[in-house]
């Protein structure tokens, strides 16, 4: 049976820490952000979501919120999916730049291609955060690389040895990074 806690994600210091450090590196390479888009995929309860939404303009957040669809992360030990959807909307409610897009990253790619064909819209960073197998990873960077503006940024959580599939599929599919942080977080910069 489960427990009705969620998954602790950023508690403590050195997670904040290094998506503080995240969105620093992203302000001094991409300006202000506040006049930017930015897409994270995978928000869980919405920690970080909320993090990127103070200096985001628009944030969009695409999780399906499904019971144990990441055989590799721990957070199916905890609380069923729907508390913590619950939570994501509780802990969201105050930004209104938040936008929840309830479907798979495979799935929600279409309405995003379909907004990208817009002038006015750009996305200018992704975060890449979901299920952490090597096909997923590789799949989201495959699918959302092409949508990001020309000098923006693909990046993602992880980039750490207790999730070798992550690794494995952001230097095969990226080759190299931009930085990495103390939370596992890394960026590359998108050129065309």
């Amino acid at each position: 049976m489960r427990s009705q806690e969620l998954y602790p994600m950023r508690t403590n210091a050195v997670q904040i820490k290094g998506l503080q450090d995240l969105i620093e590196y992203l302000k001094v390479n991409l300006g202000d952000l506040k006049s930017k888009t930015m897409i994270e995929i995978g928000s869980y309860a919405g920690e970080s979501s909320v993090m990127f939404a103070q200096h985001f303009g628009k944030v969009i957040c695409i999780d399906p919120f499904i019971d144990d669809y990441d055989p590799n992360d721990l957070v199916n030990g905890f609380a069923t999916m729907d508390v913590v959807e619950k939570k994501f909307d509780e802990n969201t409610k105050m930004y209104n730049n938040i936008e929840k897009i309830k479907m798979t990253s495979d799935t929600a790619i279409e309405k995003i291609s379909q907004l990208c064909l817009n002038p006015e819209f750009e996305v200018h960073f992704v975060y890449i955060d979901a299920l952490h197998t090597y096909d997923q990873v590789k799949k989201d960077i495959e699918n959302y690389m092409p949508i990001i503006a020309n000098g923006g940024y693909i990046g993602g959580h992880d980039y750490h040895p207790n999730h070798p599939e992550v690794i494995r599929a952001v230097d095969e599919k990226l080759i190299s990074i931009n930085a990495s942080f103390i939370d596992g977080s890394f960026v590359k910069q998108v050129k065309y």
